[in-house]
C-alpha cells in the first residue's frame, strides 16, 4: 500500500458562524456552517495551565535513560522536559501551530545529538513553555523554545531567522514579507514566523504586531527576572480570545456571544488586533438560550454518542481504545434499490463524507482505522477513498493516509490538537466497572441547570416555585460550584428553585416540577 501525506486546502465554504456561551463555569465555542456543527471546544473554570502559558522553572530530576527532565513549573504535576524539545524548535512549533502554519525548518548538522545531561543541571532554572497540557496522570510537555504567537505573527525570541507559512505559495508575496521583516533591526537577535493569515497583509499591520509581540517578551523577561522558579511569567489567552485570534478569519459572517462582558472584551480585541471584523460581532441577548436557539445542545450531545447515523438509515461505531480508534460503517436499515454492491457503495460514500466530521469534532488522534462495507469492485474502493481524501484536506491536524485495500479497510493517523472533550467532561461510569463513559457531575449539574432556564423561559409567570429533584451528588453540587448559576435564574425570573435529593436515583436523573 502507498502511504499518502494528506496536502491542505481552503475551504469552499458560503461562510462560517462562531457562536460563545459563556456561563459561570463553562465557556462553549461552536463553529457552524449552513446550520451544521463543524467544531466545537469547551473550557471550565480556569486551567492550571494551557499550552503557549510561559514560566520559569526548576530543574527537580534528570532521567539519562529516557534523555528527559522533570520541571517544577509552581503546580502539582510536574512537567516533562525531552531532549528533543531543547534542541529543535521544529516539533515545538507543530504542536503550538496550527498545521495550516506548517513551515519547513533547515537543522544544521552537527556531530551528534546532545545528552540531556549535557544541556541541563538538576536545580537549574531554565524558562519554559507548555507544549501539551497535561492529560491524566501525565504532566504537561515543555519547550526551552518560546513562541509568541500573534495573529500574523510569531515571535521566537531564543531563535534568529524568518520562516514563513507554506501555504503563502506566491514567490513575490513571500520576497515582499522576507524583506520587510529584514528592515526590522530587532530581529537580528530574535525571530519570526509568518503566518497564513499574513498573506496580503499590509506592512504597517504587520510592524505593528511585530512590535506589541517585542514589547510583551521584555515584559515576560522582566518578570522572569525578578521572580524565583517555579512562577508564572505568562498566561495565554482563554480560550475565547486564543479562538478568535486562530479562527476568526475572512470566512467568517459572523460571531455571536451572550455574555455582555465577554463581548466588551472580545471588542477591544478586535479593535486592537483585527479592527476590520468588528461589525461582524454580535450581542445576543435573547431570553431563549443561544445554543438551544441554534439547537446545538443535542449536536454537542452526539459527538460522545459511540453510534453515529447516516441520513440514508446506515450508521457508524467508534470505538476508541488507548492504542487505536476503530470506525466501523454499517448498513443498518438502508437496503438500496439495486444490488448488495450499489448499497454497500453508497453507504460507505455518506460514511467518507462523515468520518473527517467526526474525527475533527471528537479530536481523535493517534492510529485510526476505519473498516468500510466491503465493496467487490475496485472503481467503488477508489471513489470512496478519493472521497474521504478529499474531505479530510479540510482538517487542519497533521494527517496520514493508506489506500483502501481490497477489503475496504484504511489505515490513517491523525494529530490530536487539544485536549479530549470527552475527558474534560466525562468520567468512568460507576455502574459499569469502567467499562463504558458517564458524564461527569459537574456536566450534569450545568446541563440541570440548563433544563431550569429552558422551562422557565417558555413560562413568563413569576414567583413559580421548582422542584428539582437529583443525585445527592448532582445535589452537592449544585449548592457549591454551581450555586451562582442557580441563584442568577431565581434572580432573573423571579423564582424560587428547592433542590431535593432522590437517594434511589440514577446518576444521570434529573425530575424538575412545579409546586
Amino acid at each position: 500500500m502507498v502511504k499518502r501525506q494528506i496536502k491542505k486546502c481552503n475551504e469552499n465554504s458560503t461562510g462560517k458562524e462562531i457562536l460563545i456561551n459563556v456561563g459561570p463555569v463553562e465557556k462553549r465555542i461552536a463553529v457552524v456552517r449552513n446550520g451544521a456543527l463543524i467544531d466545537f471546544f469547551m473550557e471550565r473554570k480556569n486551567p492550571e495551565y494551557s499550552a503557549g502559558s510561559i514560566f520559569k522553572g526548576k530543574v527537580t530530576s534528570i532521567l539519562p535513560g529516557i534523555e528527559a527532565a522533570f520541571i517544577d513549573i509552581g503546580y502539582e504535576k510536574n512537567g516533562f522536559l525531552h531532549v528533543s524539545d531543547i534542541i529543535s524548535k521544529g516539533a515545538m512549533l507543530e504542536e503550538l501551530l496550527s498545521n495550516e502554519d506548517a513551515i519547513t525548518f533547515k537543522h544544521k548538522k552537527s556531530g551528534g545529538i546532545p545528552k540531556i545531561n549535557e544541556l541541563i543541571k538538576k536545580g537549574e532554572e531554565i524558562m519554559v513553555q507548555v507544549v501539551k497540557e497535561a492529560i491524566g496522570t501525565k504532566g504537561p510537555r515543555l519547550t526551552t523554545h518560546i513562541s509568541l504567537p500573534g495573529r500574523f505573527l510569531v515571535l521566537t525570541p531564543y531563535d534568529k531567522g524568518i520562516g514563513i507559512s507554506r501555504r503563502i505559495t506566491e514567490k513575490e508575496e513571500r520576497k515582499k514579507i522576507r524583506e520587510s521583516l529584514n528592515k526590522v533591526i530587532t530581529l537580528s537577535k530574535m525571530g519570526c514566523i509568518v503566518r497564513t493569515v499574513a498573506e496580503k497583509c499590509k506592512e504597517k499591520e504587520l510592524y505593528s504586531e511585530l512590535k506589541y509581540l517585542i514589547n510583551l517578551w521584555g515584559k515576560i523577561k522582566s518578570r522572569a527576572e525578578k521572580q524565583a522558579a517555579p512562577a508564572t511569567v505568562y498566561e495565554e489567552y482563554g480560550i475565547v480570545l486564543r479562538a478568535i485570534r486562530d479562527m476568526f478569519t475572512e470566512d467568517v459572517k459572523k460571531l455571536i456571544v451572550d455574555s455582555k462582558e465577554e463581548y466588551v472584551r472580545i471588542t477591544k480585541f478586535l479593535k486592537a488586533f483585527i479592527p476590520g471584523f468588528k461589525s461582524r460581532i454580535k450581542l445576543y441577548s435573547e431570553d431563549t438560550p443561544l445554543f438551544q436557539k441554534y439547537g446545538l445542545d443535542k449536536k454537542i450531545d452526539e459527538i460522545f454518542e459511540r453510534k453515529v447515523g447516516l441520513k440514508s438509515g446506515g450508521y457508524l461505531v467508534i470505538e476508541q481504545t488507548e492504542g487505536v480508534v476503530v470506525i466501523d460503517v454499517n448498513t443498518g436499515s438502508f437496503v438500496g434499490k439495486k444490488s448488495l454492491e450499489e448499497t454497500a457503495y453508497k453507504t460507505n460514500v455518506e460514511a467518507a463524507e462523515e468520518i473527517p466530521r467526526q474525527l475533527l469534532l471528537r479530536d481523535i488522534g493517534g492510529i485510526v482505522i476505519i473498516d468500510f462495507i466491503d465493496m467487490d469492485t475496485k472503481d467503488h474502493r477508489d471513489k470512496v477513498f478519493n472521497v474521504l481524501q478529499k474531505k479530510l484536506q479540510q482538517d487542519k491536524a497533521r494527517i496520514s493516509l493508506r489506500s483502501i485495500s481490497q477489503f475496504g479497510v484504511v489505515e490513517m493517523t491523525r494529530q490530536r490538537m487539544r485536549k479530549s472533550l470527552e475527558g474534560a467532561s466525562h468520567v468512568e461510569c460507576p455502574y459499569c466497572a469502567g467499562k463504558g463513559m458517564i458524564k461527569s457531575v459537574e456536566t450534569i449539574a450545568i446541563e440541570t441547570v440548563r433544563k431550569i432556564d429552558n422551562i422557565l423561559v417558555k413560562n413568563k409567570k413569576r414567583n413559580k416555585v421548582l422542584i428539582v429533584q437529583v443525585h445527592s451528588d448532582i445535589n452537592t453540587a449544585l449548592l457549591s460550584d454551581q450555586a451562582k448559576m442557580l441563584s442568577d435564574i431565581q434572580r432573573k425570573y423571579r423564582c424560587k428553585i428547592e433542590l431535593k435529593v432522590g437517594r434511589s436515583l440514577h446518576l444521570e436523573d434529573i425530575f424538575i416540577n412545579e409546586k
